[in-house]
């Protein structure tokens, strides 16, 4: 058999069927002027609001402090560029994905749920674009009166070198399926200050790409943060993180679109070449992208695969070392892998 060389991410594949995607971009939910406006439903007893196919919950206290306690508003409210709690619904990325008009941005000490409604409940999550709020990254590189400046070890007496004082915002997404909090998860830092070279050090404030797809089956989705600044009251970052375009699939037919098995990726950690293969049951468009965890694509090729085997050496010694993730896009169906670039 001809084998072609490509670079992509192992997956096994059967076709006849068609994956319907459904997109929860926030622009039904219609603001009365694209500039510093936000919505979030504080007349609804349900406590939140519905957008596409999945109902964003909110907990209401005092408007006196800015209005919601925990939960979730549709924002349109352009500002980048001011810092503290005056600024509860700005976006680092200053507009939604892609330049759009309406964005989401949620906030929570604890669980921050979002619960698939109607035809989609039980369906599959294939992910959503996520990047810092204005509070939050501000407060991470500036520092405020609660909360550190990260990357700054002044003051510790620990006199300490790049990467042994680190500091990070993660976040964290659990899923719910048959009423369960269930043990799948996948990860996301928002601001990462571990590395050793600090040239690697970042404050997400692009839209990143969440791959969700592995957790499977979801009734709701559950997200906690995470930091490295915590006090006596628990976390000092600023519990606030933005997303966009939360992607739901629904496979209509008997047969699976995409199987995702046969994943051959290696070496992994590498340094100089990787080889990743996957196998096709017949001839398929594919699109692949190498990304940082910042989504800087780093390596992208359009391509058809043969059926069998398929697989591509890839040189990445000019990589920086750190964490990248090898996307592969199938019809509407995506994979993602993680690569360790040594």
């Amino acid at each position: 058999m001809i084998k072609q060389l490509f670079l992509t991410v192992g997956v096994a594949f059967s076709f006849g069927l068609k994956a319907q995607t459904f997109i929860t971009d926030f622009e039904s939910n219609a603001l009365p002027d694209y500039h510093n406006t936000v919505y979030n439903d504080s007349t609804n007893v349900a406590g939140g609001f519905q957008s596409g196919h999945a109902f964003f919950h909110t907990q209401w206290f005092n408007s006196t402090f800015g209005g919601y306690y925990s939960g979730w508003a549709a924002s349109a409210h352009y500002d980048s560029t001011t810092a503290g709690y005056t600024n509860l619904y700005g976006c680092m990325a200053y507009k939604g994905y892609n330049n759009s008009n309406v964005y989401a941005i949620g906030t929570g000490y604890g669980a921050l749920t979002i619960r698939l409604t109607d035809s989609l409940i039980g369906k599959k999550v294939t992910g959503m674009y996520i990047t810092n709020s204005t509070y939050a990254y501000t407060s991470m590189r500036d520092g405020d009166f609660v909360a550190k400046k990260f990357g700054d070890t002044t003051g510790t007496g620990c006199n300490c070198a790049q990467g042994t004082y680190p500091d990070w915002f993660k976040l964290t997404a659990k899923r719910y399926y048959g009423g369960v909090l269930q043990n799948d998860s996948a990860e996301l830092y928002l601001a990462d200050f571990r590395f050793s070279n600090s040239a690697q050090d970042y404050l997400l404030k692009t839209w990143t790409w969440l791959n969700l797809s592995n957790l499977g089956n979801v009734d709701s989705l559950a997200f906690f943060l995470h930091s490295s600044d915590n006090g006596s009251f628990g976390m000092n970052t600023p519990a606030f993180f933005c997303i966009d375009d939360l992607t739901l699939s629904m496979i209509t037919g008997i047969q699976n679109v995409i199987a995702e098995s046969g994943l051959s990726v290696y070496p992994n950690p590498a340094s100089s070449e990787v080889v990743i293969n996957f196998n096709t049951s017949q001839a398929a468009y594919v699109k692949m992208r190498i990304v940082d965890v910042t989504g800087r694509e780093m390596f992208t090729q359009n391509m058809n695969s043969f059926a069998g085997e398929n697989k591509l050496r890839v040189d990445v010694s000019e990589f920086p070392a750190g964490v990248y993730y090898v996307i592969i896009n199938a019809g509407e169906n995506t994979v993602t892998q993680k690569l360790i670039k040594q």
